[in-house]
């Protein structure tokens, strides 16, 4: 497993210089569920008391893992709660091994104690029977009623019940080296067919004879030396079966191990990334697993390790491939995500082209293609981040741009609105807000005085630009004179009178830093030629500029 650790960094690599690629969140949880289900079973088997130090290694792994998941190591979180699942098992195991074991010895012990109860009442009843004999003898030896004859009778009988004894309690004892045999037997059933077993069948055999030919000095020796035969056999039977449950525990534990890395590689799609070596694990934990059900532990193990070296490998060539795909897949997911951006920003600049934007927000609106520029640039260079960064940056330049325009526009209406109204007035809407066309003789001939019936027309003038929603806008007085008389005094008159209009405005409440006053004399008119031309260029602008 401390190979991952350093694959990581490999697939970063060859991602071009990718940052740690993320493990699926999905597969992380999988493994976190898999590792509580395994402490959850072992619990069930009470593995925290029979075996406390695995038990526990395996429940602060699940707690590194979880802890992992919250700092957001996805990686490291997936080992630790790999090795919790693995310790978890072997816990287990043990318990299970424990817990054979403890049934089987009591389940022995629970034998051993019926036979020889059952023996023991057997030599009790034979002992309450040579008792009640002795007593019928010595009664008879006292009374004079009886005969001679019934007296030997008894005698015979006490002595047959003696021998009858004897034997009963000889039987006894080989009824424990029977038992204990037994015993070996069910602790390992192959003990059958060691040389041990058929000395210690052969013992009994003759131990049985003997007791039966009433030989019972040599019975006594035969058994005693039968009985540390028995105790050999049964100590033999006691560690085969030990390593044998060993040998059983240890294959079930390998095996799990080749389950876990195999299903940690069917995550990773090894079926796709590492087809051949993926059936080749799979074929091998197959292999174990029939050995396991065939009691043949130790080709198991030899299979289940195969498995788990092969299983392995699986796992680098897959996880090696699946984060290269996960980090081309992340690659393109930013290359699009840019590549939409740019086209976004493309898509909004060009939909404003033909509206007042460019107009009315010339500046706001040359941010906005600039930034397009940029953002393609960084497109190209594939930095997709700055591309991103840039393109939102365009886009807001570009909503603030209709904003102001919206709101520009929205004055605008309302200004010719209220300005249209203005007597002896005409409104003439401009890009950068609205022009105040007043003609007539505002002014008599040669003077710088408004005349009084124009008196409602400047007044109303003033009310529009004191209005709140106007009252920031700047304002220009342009005053033009025909061409007739001299140059020199047309402009200063046409300068008197702007000045003179700006006072009257100033008079009203307008405030006097909006207001610009210039004339122009004759130097801009509206026509060179025609019937009309002199009265037409004689006239006073009012400018309000909107932006």
């Amino acid at each position: 497993m401390k190979y991952y650790g350093l694959l990581l960094f490999a697939a970063c690599f060859i991602a071009s210089g990718c940052s740690t690629p993320e493990i699926d969140e999905v597969m992380l949880a999988t493994q976190l569920q898999d590792a509580q289900q395994a402490i959850n079973d072992a619990a069930a088997l009470d593995a925290e008391p029979l075996v406390p130090e695995e038990y526990g290694r395996a429940v602060k792994l699940l707690n590194f893992a979880r802890n992992s998941q919250e700092r957001g190591d996805i990686p490291q979180g997936a080992e630790f709660a790999y090795q919790a699942e693995l310790v978890a098992q072997i816990a287990s195991a043990k318990a299970r091994q424990h817990n054979a074991r403890q049934n089987a010895v009591t389940t022995r012990e629970q034998i051993y104690q019926q036979i020889i109860q059952a023996h023991e009442h057997e030599l009790e009843i034979a002992r309450i029977r040579e008792a009640l004999l002795e007593e019928r003898l010595a009664r008879a030896l006292s009374s004079r009623d009886k005969g001679q004859q019934q007296t030997e009778q008894l005698s015979t009988e006490i002595t047959h019940l003696k021998i009858s004894l004897r034997q009963t309690e000889l039987r006894l004892s080989l009824t424990g080296i029977e038992s204990l045999v037994n015993i070996s037997k069910y602790t390992y059933p192959a003990i059958e067919t060691t040389a041990d077993y058929e000395r210690a069948q052969a013992s009994i055999a003759s131990i049985a004879n003997l007791i039966e030919q009433e030989m019972f000095v040599e019975a006594e020796t035969a058994i005693s030396d039968a009985q540390g035969l028995v105790d050999s056999l049964y100590q033999l039977a006691q560690a085969r079966q030990k390593a044998e449950t060993e040998g059983k525990t240890t294959a079930h534990i390998s095996i799990a191990k080749a389950e876990v890395i195999i299903q940690r590689a069917q995550y990773l799609n090894a079926s796709q990334h590492a087809p051949e070596q993926f059936q080749e694990a799979a074929e091998q934990l197959k292999r174990a697993r029939q050995e396991l059900t065939a009691d043949r532990y130790e080709q198991a193990q030899q299979f289940a390790q195969r498995a788990q070296q092969t299983a392995d490998k699986t796992v680098m060539i897959a996880e090696a491939a699946e984060f290269r795909q996960r980090a081309q897949r992340e690659l393109d997911q930013r290359a699009a995500a840019a590549q939409q951006a740019v086209d976004t920003l493309k898509n909004e600049i060009t939909a404003q082209a033909t509206t007042q934007v460019p107009r009315l927000e010339v500046q706001l609106y040359e941010l906005a293609n600039t930034a397009h520029v940029k953002a393609k640039t960084a497109l190209a260079n594939k930095d997709y981040e700055t591309a991103v960064k840039i393109s939102a940056e365009g886009t807001n330049y570009l909503e603030r741009a209709i904003a102001n325009t919206q709101r520009i526009t929205s004055v605008k209406s309302d200004l010719l609105k209220v300005t249209r109204q203005i007597p002896k007035a005409i409104v003439i809407e401009q890009p950068d807000g609205v022009l105040i066309r007043i003609r007539g003789n505002a002014f008599a001939h040669g003077s710088t005085q408004l005349q009084k019936e124009f008196s409602p027309t400047f007044e109303q003038l003033a009310e529009v630009l004191r209005r709140d929603s106007f009252s920031s806008y700047p304002v220009g007085i342009e005053v033009h004179t025909s061409a007739l008389g001299n140059a020199n005094v047309n402009r200063n008159v046409s300068m008197g009178r702007a000045d003179s209009i700006k006072r009257s405005l100033v008079e009203t409440g307008v405030n006097s830093e909006r207001l610009t006053a210039v004339g122009l004399g004759e130097t801009q008119p509206l026509l060179k030629d025609g019937a009309n031309k002199e009265e037409q260029n004689r006239r006073i602008d009012i400018i309000i500029r909107t932006n």
